[in-house]
């Protein structure tokens, strides 16, 4: 059970080098490596560390108190250690004692989103009772080995259920669909987990994960794919037609439908491969639409109405389904 909230409290700052607490596994380096650089040491934990962390990867107090009199590091709440220009997200949760998560830990993860997350997430024990400008707050237990060796965050699994949980449904899936698609998370595991998921969130988390789909390609694809299905026709998607290739989706062995990003028509080449393609599946009988980042953002409902309206008038003489 998580509870979350949004803190506009003041932030803290602690001068001197004390233990933090609830201290996070250590990173990749061995206990007994010693005089490891500040500056390094930080660095491989993303820019941000307690004492504890950076004690057991070999640095000195010594070296820690000058690093801070010299400027190239900065407090961080109570034993807590950054870097300057380190990733808010990571700087908020040593702030509050916490982990950074959700949206945030998918973002660090290097997980696909839908669109950018206002706020920024953080996970601390229950009954904690934070205070950080800007920072959305869950309230939740986090197992040591729900907590990313190195980066002070959530880890992949827990992160994606925890989005899963929490966002609504077409940012939950574009994550999930990132995750899965890159072969980082098996959808056995993540189906597994989301039946066995108690509390808060969990009927939200079966509901996302019942529409992953591995083959998803990249965020524009799956939210596109989230209104497909409301539509009452067999869906395929990442179908491959000889001649064109693989397209996104095809409903009911005729109707070709393609996510459009800028990013596949960013030159001349792709502009006139993308033309090629679009005549070849006329020739072979298909209609073909075609739906912009604007368009399934923006218009969703449009979208929906251009599909169903295809579909009333039916295929072309010659169809190949």
């Amino acid at each position: 059970m998580a509870d979350a909230t949004l803190s506009t409290g003041q932030r803290s700052s602690q001068r001197r080098p004390q233990p933090g607490l609830n201290p996070l596994r250590p990173c990749g380096f061995p206990a007994t490596i010693r005089r490891v650089d500040v500056v390094l040491g930080l660095s491989v934990c993303g820019g941000a560390a307690r004492w504890t962390r950076l004690r057991r990867l070999g640095v000195s107090e010594r070296a820690l108190r000058a690093a801070l009199a010299a400027g190239i590091v900065e407090p961080v709440g109570r034993g807590g250690y950054a870097l300057p220009g380190t990733d808010p997200a990571l700087v908020a949760a040593l702030r509050v004692n916490g982990v950074a998560s959700h949206a945030d830990a998918a973002r660090l993860h290097g997980l696909a989103l839908w669109r950018p997350i206002d706020g920024i997430d953080v996970t601390v024990p229950p009954g904690s009772r934070p205070t950080e400008a800007g920072v959305r707050v869950h309230r939740a237990h986090v197992a040591a080995d729900e907590i990313d060796v190195q980066l002070p965050m959530t880890g992949l699994l827990r992160t994606v259920l925890d989005c899963g949980r929490s966002l609504p449904m077409a940012d939950a899936v574009v994550i999930l669909d990132s995750a899965v698609h890159g072969g980082r998370v098996k959808l056995t595991t993540l189906r597994k987990a989301a039946e066995s998921a108690r509390g808060h969130g969990a009927v939200a988390l079966r509901r996302a994960v019942a529409q992953v789909d591995a083959l998803a390609d990249s965020p524009l694809e799956s939210s596109l794919r989230l209104l497909l299905v409301l539509i009452d026709a067999n869906l395929q998607s990442q179908v491959k037609i000889p001649r064109v290739g693989l397209v996104d989706f095809v409903l009911d062995g005729w109707l070709v439908i393609e996510a459009d990003g800028f990013e596949h028509h960013s030159n001349r080449a792709d502009y006139r491969r993308d033309r090629e393609r679009g005549n070849q599946l006329a020739v072979l009988g298909y209609t073909l639409l075609r739906f912009t980042y604007e368009d399934i953002k923006g218009r969703p409902r449009w979208v929906l109405d251009q599909v169903r309206l295809a579909l009333k008038r039916g295929p072309k003489a010659g169809d190949q389904g």
